[in-house]
């Protein structure tokens, strides 16, 4: 019977995950890059390409080195044989990582409420097992599957904070789990 509850804990927690995870890209989806930055790499030519024939323009790679550290995406112009000669920097990059920032941080959100009522649940429902454990892992699951997608957005301190105040909890909720027991 415990080899029982445990696979069926294991597989609440699988779907629930599965479940949040659709449910957010059902309601709130990702955005795709196709939408912020055109994915052509290589221009069409009037003439067969070749390289051979270039000549080599300094001030482009200094464009280019600017454009990177700004967060941007450098986009060549080229003349009709292939030959990069001008460019500019598309912000499209841009635009799109602040688009992910944002739907991150709103994840983020949406999994910590629904982590929290998970844990919630879980807890009252103690009782019946393996569900009750099994919302309690689908919770902890929930909050990390937020804090992983959002990441990024955190800095140091706050990522340490959010550790150690899911430690704190996690040793709390153990703790009165097994109060009176030895």
């Amino acid at each position: 019977m415990r080899v029982k509850n445990l696979i069926l804990g294991l597989g609440i927690v699988i779907v629930y995950g599965l479940v949040l995870w659709q449910g957010i890209q059902a309601f709130y989806p990702s955005p795709e890059y196709n939408d912020f930055c055109d994915v052509e790499i290589y221009p069409k030519y009037a003439e067969p390409y070749s390289v051979s024939n270039c000549t080599y323009v300094p001030t482009l790679r200094e464009k280019e080195a600017a454009c990177s550290k700004a967060g941007g995406l450098f986009r060549y112009n080229y003349d009709n044989i292939g030959c990069a000669i001008d460019g500019y920097c598309d912000e499209c990059q841009i635009e799109f990582n602040e688009a992910q920032d944002k739907h991150s941080r709103t994840v983020f959100f949406i999994s910590l409420i629904a982590g929290i009522v998970t844990l919630i649940v879980g807890y009252a429902v103690l009782s019946v097992e393996p569900v009750g454990s099994a919302l309690l892992g689908s919770g902890i699951w929930a909050i990390f599957y937020g804090t992983v997608l959002n990441w990024r957005n955190f800095s140091n301190i706050w990522r340490f904070l959010l550790l150690l105040l899911a430690f704190v909890l996690l040793i709390w909720f153990a703790l009165r789990l097994n109060k009176g027991r030895k």
